[in-house]
């Protein structure tokens, strides 16, 4: 059975959970995720719920939410790193990340730069509080698993109703 996303291919610089679950959400309707982690990988892989696996960097709720998908880590502060990525860019079909606002234009693969290569890039940025507003430059994720849809019959579709508890 062809699934409905299985020529999509995409790009996953996204850590922790929202981020991840989405794109998981893509690799199981059938996407070509691939997701670029830096060297050591993210957080999430070693998070202490079974010690044994964590110390492997297979904890559980890592794999929960990052199977289905090809891996790659790189350290994307070196040129030879942003070559990688400008390459696999040109083939993608969408990028997510949610680093802070700014992080990935200092990188050199911001929207801007991505979309010089690959004109017809879907560029999915999540944050915590946006891309405006006094909070845009914190850091942020849902704590408490509080993500959720809203909208109604007459409303149009649903929209993401995010609640975000900062870190720290």
């Amino acid at each position: 059975m062809t699934r409905p996303f299985s020529n999509v291919r995409v790009l996953d610089f996204t850590q922790v959970l929202a981020g991840p679950y989405g794109s998981y959400q893509l690799a199981l309707l059938g996407a070509d995720v691939i997701k670029v982690e830096r060297r050591e990988g993210e957080d999430m892989r070693r998070t202490p719920l079974s010690r044994e696996w964590a110390e492997r960097g297979m904890a559980p709720s890592w794999l929960a939410i990052n199977g289905n998908k090809r891996s790659l880590t790189l350290d994307l502060q070196k040129p030879a790193a942003i070559e990688i990525i400008n390459r696999l860019v040109a083939r993608a079909d969408v990028v997510m990340e949610n680093f802070r606002p700014g992080v990935m234009d200092r990188l050199g693969i911001g929207y801007e730069a991505l979309r010089k290569i690959n004109p017809r890039l879907i560029y999915c940025t999540i944050s915590g509080f946006g891309s405006t507003g006094p909070y845009r430059n914190e850091a942020g994720y849902d704590g408490k698993g509080r993500l959720g849809f809203r909208g109604g019959s007459g409303s149009g579709p649903g929209r993401r109703a995010v609640r975000f508890q900062p870190r720290g």
